[in-house]
């Protein structure tokens, strides 16, 4: 069982300074799309970040019961990945059953997370350096949050990069890859508090 002060931080840890699209760069560029949309950004963030948290558990409680009971757990990215999608087919269900979401982002957002490599990287990760479902689903929790900081901190970026004072050479993706680049310096001096 995880005390208070290594719930926080796992959650520091693995959303500021171990931060999984700046740090790791997995998933930016599910971060430079996603972002496009401002309004849907906090939708995004709390859906993502639920199947992070969600994924991380499930994919680390898998493991640890079936493949290595069974000592197969040469197939831990094979069954990670099927996991993973049965955990966003869920989320999608639920999603349009409840409309929590418009149709056009439902469309652009489900198939992007179906493909985000930092949930799978989350996973592997979790499967080598931790002990505990409570610290996998922390660990997931916290590179959660990261995405999040990340996907609604480019989305308010994204107007001040884009119009006419931008050099044309540089428009679109050159400085959402400068910015993104920027940021992640900015996020790897969080490496020396923790």
């Amino acid at each position: 069982m995880l005390t208070i002060e290594e719930f926080t931080y796992l959650i520091f840890v693995a959303s500021l300074s171990n931060n999984y699209v700046l740090v790791q760069t997995l998933g930016v560029s599910d971060s430079m799309r996603l972002s496009e949309d401002r309004k849907a950004v906090p939708i995004i963030s709390l859906i993502t970040t639920s199947v992070m948290t969600i994924s991380a558990g499930v994919n680390y409680c898998f493991e640890k019961i079936i493949l290595e009971s069974l000592h197969l757990v040469y197939l831990r990215t094979l069954s990670f990945m099927l996991l993973i999608t049965a955990v966003v087919w869920l989320h999608k269900f639920f999603i349009k059953k409840y409309n929590v979401c418009s149709d056009k982002i439902f469309n652009i957002f489900f198939p992007l997370l179906f493909i985000n490599s930092a949930v799978l990287g989350i996973a592997l990760q979790n499967s080598e350096n931790v002990t505990s479902v409570f610290q996998a689903t922390s660990h997931g929790l916290g590179a959660g949050i990261g995405f999040s900081i990340v996907l609604i901190s480019f989305a308010n970026l994204q107007q001040k990069i884009t119009g006419p004072h931008i050099p044309i050479h540089l428009q679109g993706g050159p400085i959402a890859l400068i910015t993104m680049g920027l940021m992640s310096m900015a996020f790897s001096g969080f490496r020396g508090i923790m």
